[in-house]
């Protein structure tokens, strides 16, 4: 559980990792595993950025302090001419 949790707060880490390897990957790996390491990486983001945006999305339908303020409209009276 914690390495999920970890991976979870990884940052930039998985960006700048698709970006290397995109770049420089088909240097050191065969086109083969180049292609599947930026796939499991590109799958790894979305699976990061889905799990980041469920947790905004919970943390902000939990909050108990917000106040709820209703406008109304204050209409002006007519100034009158001397």
């Amino acid at each position: 559980m914690k390495s999920f949790v970890f991976f979870s707060r990884s940052g930039c880490i998985l960006p700048l990792l698709i970006i290397f390897n995109l770049f420089l990957g088909w240097i050191f790996f065969r086109p083969l595993y180049w292609l599947a390491i930026e796939a499991t990486l590109i799958l790894l983001f979305l699976l990061n950025s889905y799990i980041l945006t469920r947790k905004i999305i919970s943390c902000a339908a939990r909050r108990d302090g917000a106040v709820d303020v209703q406008a109304t409209i204050v209409e002006e009276k007519p100034k009158k001419l001397n």
